[in-house]
C-alpha cells in the first residue's frame, strides 16, 4: 500500500511548487487582488457570532495551512508555520442589507499580505437580531475547493457544539499540509514520479506553446484580474440526452461534457485536437482525502477531435481522462519545466481554457438553528483566459458559465462562445438527421449499446456475487456510500446511474486499492458498473495479484 511518511515539521519548510507559482503571480499582480477565494452567506434565524469566531479559531489551530505565511529567503520561498495565527475576525453592527453587496465586493478585492497574514478573514454583518451576513475570504495559496469543503463541515460541527456549551467533537488531525508537501517532494527527488513525467512527455510531444485562440483580443503587457461571467444553461431535455449518451458509452455526464468542450474548442481554433486544462483534487493517497491545504493540480487533456463520431470522441475523452488521473501526481508547474515549455506569467503554456466540474465554491454553510443561503458573487476574478464551470444539478439541468477576462474577450464574443458550447453538446446528442432525442428513458436496441474505446475495459457479465470477498465488499460499500452520498448499495446498483463519473470512478479505485493494499485498474467500473459485478471483479483482480 502506498503511504506518505509522517513529516517532522521544521519552522520554515519550503513552499510547494503550486504555492510558489501562486506567490509569484500574486506579486506580479501588484496592487490588484489575485487568488482570493471569497464566500458569502445570508443567515436567517438565531446566530451567535462569538461561537462562529471560536469555530474559525479552532480551524486555524487544527490546520497548519490556515496559520502559515510566506517569506523569501536566499531565493527560496519558505512557509512560516506559526504556532498560533488567529483569523482576522470583525463583527460589524447595524449594517443595512442594501450595503452588503458593496461590503462583500470590498472584502473579495482586498489583497492579503502573504508575508504577515493572517490569510483568512471573516466579517459578520449584523442587520437585525435574527439576520446576519457572513463574508469569509481566504487566499488560494492556503486552501483549495476540496479543503474548503472540509473546513465548512468542521465549522458547522464546532459551531453547533459551542452554541450548546460543549467542546468541539472533531478528531485529531493526522495529516497536515507539510506531510503532503514532503510526500510530493520525495516523489520528485527519488524518481518515483519519473514514469508519470515520461507519460506526459510522450502525450504532449509536439506541443511548443498554447494554441492560438482567434477570439482573443491583443494581450496587454500586464493583464488585470477582473472577471466577467456568461451563464450557460442546458435544459432538462438536453441534459437527459447527454445522460443517455453517457449511459450508452458506459461513462459519465462529466465525460460527455468534456468531450463537448473539446469539440467546441477544436471548432473555434480550426485544429484537429483540443488541449484543455482539467482541475483535479490532486489527492491520490487516501490519507490526504481530508487534507486542508493546496493540493489541487491541473491536468492537460489532449483530445483528438477531427472526424470523430460522438461515441468515438466520448471513448477517446474517457481514455484520456483516465490516463491523466493515473498520472496526476506531478505538479503542473514542474511538469512544464520537465517538458521544456516556456512559462510566461500571463499565459498558460498548454491550456488557456480550464474546465472545472462540480467546483463546490458557494455551497451553503450549515449552522445549527438557522437557514443559510449563499450570497451572489460580489466580485469575479479571472486568473486564466477562460474557465468553463459546468455543474449537473439535481433539478435535471446542467448549469454553469464562462468566466473570462474582459480585457481579452468582448462580452458579445463571450455570449457567442457560451452558445457555441451548448450547440456542440446539442450536435453530439442529436440523431444522424439532426433530430434531437426526446426527453425520457433511453430507447432499447443498438442506440443504447455501449461503444467501448480501445483503452476501455470490455463489458462482461458480472461474476456471481457469491465469488466476492467479504472484506472487498465491506470496503467497497463504505467508499460507495461516501463518494456517492448514497445508502448501502445493492448488487444491481449502477455506479454511473447513481451519480458517479469517470473522475469519481478513478478516485474510487485508488481509495479501494489503498484500503486493500493492492493496485487496481482505474477503468474497472467502466466494464463492471454495477456494485456486485465490481466487487466480484476486484476480488478476481486481487486474487490474481496474489498468485
Amino acid at each position: 500500500m502506498r503511504t506518505a511518511p509522517l513529516h517532522t515539521l521544521p519552522f520554515h519548510p519550503p513552499a510547494a511548487p503550486l504555492q510558489r507559482r501562486l506567490w509569484l503571480t500574486t506579486q506580479y499582480a501588484r496592487e490588484k487582488p489575485a487568488y482570493n477565494l471569497a464566500y458569502g452567506w445570508r443567515v436567517d434565524g438565531p446566530f451567535d457570532p462569538a461561537a462562529f469566531h471560536a469555530a474559525l479559531t479552532v480551524m486555524t489551530t487544527r490546520h497548519e495551512a490556515l496559520r502559515s505565511t510566506f517569506t523569501l529567503r536566499e531565493g527560496e520561498l519558505l512557509r512560516v508555520v506559526h504556532p498560533e495565527l488567529p483569523p482576522d475576525f470583525t463583527l460589524v453592527e447595524d449594517v443595512a442589507e442594501s450595503d452588503v453587496r458593496e461590503l462583500a465586493r470590498q472584502e473579495a478585492t482586498t489583497r492579503f499580505d502573504l508575508g504577515s497574514g493572517p490569510l483568512l478573514r471573516c466579517r459578520v454583518l449584523r442587520h437585525g437580531p435574527a439576520l446576519h451576513s457572513v463574508l469569509l475570504t481566504v487566499h488560494h495559496i492556503s486552501v483549495d475547493g476540496r479543503a474548503m469543503g472540509v473546513v465548512r463541515e468542521e465549522i458547522a460541527a464546532c459551531y453547533e457544539a459551542f452554541v450548546q456549551g460543549r467542546p468541539h467533537p472533531l478528531p485529531p488531525v493526522h495529516r497536515q499540509f507539510s506531510d503532503f508537501a514532503a510526500w510530493q517532494q520525495e516523489g520528485l527527488d527519488t524518481g518515483r514520479f519519473d514514469p508519470q513525467i515520461a507519460y506526459w512527455k510522450e502525450r504532449l510531444a509536439g506541443i511548443t506553446g498554447p494554441a492560438p485562440l482567434p477570439f482573443l483580443k491583443p494581450r496587454p503587457a500586464v493583464r488585470g484580474r477582473e472577471g466577467r461571467w456568461e451563464e450557460i444553461l442546458c435544459d432538462v431535455p438536453l441534459t437527459e440526452a447527454a445522460r443517455r449518451l453517457a449511459v450508452g458509452a458506459r461513462t459519465s455526464v462529466s465525460t460527455v461534457l468534456i468531450a463537448a468542450v473539446a469539440r467546441w474548442l477544436a471548432g473555434e481554433t480550426g485544429l484537429g485536437e483540443a488541449v484543455l486544462g482539467m482541475s483535479t483534487a490532486g489527492r491520490s493517497l487516501p490519507e490526504f482525502d481530508r487534507l486542508v491545504g493546496l493540493s489541487t493540480n491541473t491536468l492537460p487533456l489532449r483530445i483528438p477531435v477531427t472526424g470523430a463520431a460522438p461515441e468515438r470522441l466520448i471513448g477517446e475523452t474517457r481514455s484520456v481522462m483516465l490516463a491523466a488521473m493515473e498520472n496526476q501526481d506531478v505538479p503542473f508547474p514542474l511538469l512544464m519545466q520537465e517538458i521544456g515549455l516556456p512559462r510566461a506569467l500571463p499565459v498558460n503554456p498548454l491550456a488557456q481554457v480550464l474546465v472545472a466540474l462540480r467546483d463546490g465554491l458557494g455551497q451553503p454553510l450549515l449552522l445549527a438553528g438557522a437557514e443559510v443561503t449563499p450570497l451572489p458573487a460580489a466580485a469575479l476574478t479571472s486568473t486564466t483566459d477562460m474557465t468553463l464551470e459546468l455543474d449537473p444539478r439535481p433539478d435535471g439541468t446542467i448549469r454553469g458559465g464562462l468566466l473570462y477576462s474582459p480585457e481579452l474577450i468582448d462580452p458579445a464574443v463571450a455570449a457567442r462562445l457560451a452558445a457555441g458550447l451548448v450547440g456542440a453538446l446539442e450536435d453530439m446528442t442529436s440523431r444522424p438527421r439532426g433530430q434531437r432525442p426526446p426527453a425520457g428513458p433511453p430507447e432499447p436496441g443498438p442506440a443504447a449499446d455501449p461503444v467501448p474505446s480501445p483503452a476501455s475495459a470490455p463489458v462482461t457479465d458480472a461474476l456471481p456475487p457469491a465469488a466476492a470477498d467479504p472484506s472487498v465488499r465491506q470496503h467497497a460499500a463504505e467508499l460507495w456510500q461516501r463518494l456517492l452520498d448514497g445508502a448501502d448499495p445493492a448488487d444491481d446498483d449502477d455506479f454511473f446511474a447513481s451519480g458517479g463519473d469517470s473522475l469519481l470512478a478513478a478516485e474510487f479505485m485508488v481509495l479501494l486499492g489503498g484500503a486493500l493494499d493492492c493496485s487496481l485498474p482505474l477503468d474497472l467500473p467502466v466494464g463492471r458498473p454495477t456494485f456486485g459485478a465490481l466487487v466480484a471483479a476486484v476480488t478476481e483482480q486481487r486474487a490474481g495479484a496474489r498468485r
